[in-house]
């Protein structure tokens, strides 16, 4: 461990960042008593040991119970419904479905907060009791009813799903999020919180497909050149200008009353190349697509492979 904080230490040193150990926590989640343990040093500074640190606004325990996450969450909620109790009654103040959309778009996303961090902490019976009370006090407020009311008989009019199922689904759709980015973890696939993909594969099992999705990138390095014609080259004729090394081609995207559809014509080798792509895309994404068509033909059909290929995209107005 000593020498892992020595080479963040190091990283620190070389990148100009400064950090303040003794902001820094140590926690150990399975055994407390480490034959030959000794207390690390951190930029000169000793780091103690605690039962529970907090870390981007969760608080995660030693035993990995959750459940004073779970407390905390429950009287964040508690103090948001109680901070609006001036904005309604039971017989005056805001309409309910003004009243419910605050519960919907405002405390469920504050409890919902890293729900596939502490998920595994929904499952306990405590767990379910302390946000059950939050769900009953949010249907009083909605529905203005007595505080006597039974809590059932009141979420069932307001179609509101128990807390713990909200969780439980907010946390799989962040976690099948970050598998189709490519993001997701594969150690341990099947261990308490990455447990909840496996289990969104059982009860739903089209998520297993890959989805149309693109991870962002970041290309620093320029990897073509912009050559700009002259009218006298433009207008020339057949053939490729001689201040272009390479070939020369049209693309153009349009939109058509029988749909959109995309045109390469290439001044160089005098082909061209017309695509339909039905109705339903629009005139940009018809562009892209013409001169990704371009390159594959290009590259494979043409066999240009060594040729630069340049592109030069026209819009007709």
């Amino acid at each position: 461990m000593q020498w892992a904080l020595h080479t963040v230490e190091i990283w620190f040193s070389k990148v100009g960042v400064s950090l303040n150990p003794d902001k820094t926590q140590l926690v150990f989640t399975r055994k407390w008593k480490l034959p030959g343990f000794f207390k690390p040093l951190f930029f000169g500074v000793t780091l103690h040991c605690y039962m529970s640190v907090k870390c981007l606004r969760v608080v995660l325990d030693s035993q990995l119970t959750e459940g004073k996450y779970v407390n905390t969450k429950v009287k964040k909620a508690c103090y948001l419904l109680w901070a609006c109790r001036r904005t309604y009654g039971m017989t005056w103040g805001l309409r309910p479905k003004v009243v419910y959309w605050l519960y919907v778009s405002i405390i469920q996303p504050s409890i919902t907060f890293a729900s596939l961090v502490w998920w595994p902490g929904c499952q306990m019976v405590s767990a379910r009791t302390r946000l059950s009370r939050i769900q009953r006090i949010a249907c009083l407020v909605i529905k203005g009813a007595m505080h006597v009311t039974a809590a059932g008989a009141m979420v069932a009019p307001t179609c509101l799903p128990p807390l713990n199922v909200v969780v439980e689904c907010e946390a799989r759709s962040t976690a099948h999020q970050l598998w189709s980015l490519g993001c997701w973890s594969q150690l341990h696939p099947s261990r308490e919180h990455s447990s909840i993909l496996m289990h969104l594969w059982k009860l739903v099992p089209v998520f297993n497909v890959r989805v149309d999705v693109m991870r962002p990138g970041f290309e620093f390095e320029t990897k073509y050149r912009v050559t700009t014609l002259s009218g006298e080259e433009q207008t020339r004729g057949p053939g490729t200008p001689p201040t272009v090394k390479g070939l020369m081609w049209y693309t153009d995207g349009f939109k058509v009353q029988r749909g959109i559809g995309a045109e390469d014509y290439g001044q160089s080798l005098r082909r061209r190349f017309s695509i339909s792509i039905g109705k339903y895309a629009i005139v940009f994404q018809a562009e892209l697509y013409a001169i990704l068509i371009l390159h594959m033909k290009s590259l494979w059909t043409l066999d240009q492979r060594s040729t630069l290929v340049l592109v030069l995209a026209v819009r007709w107005l």
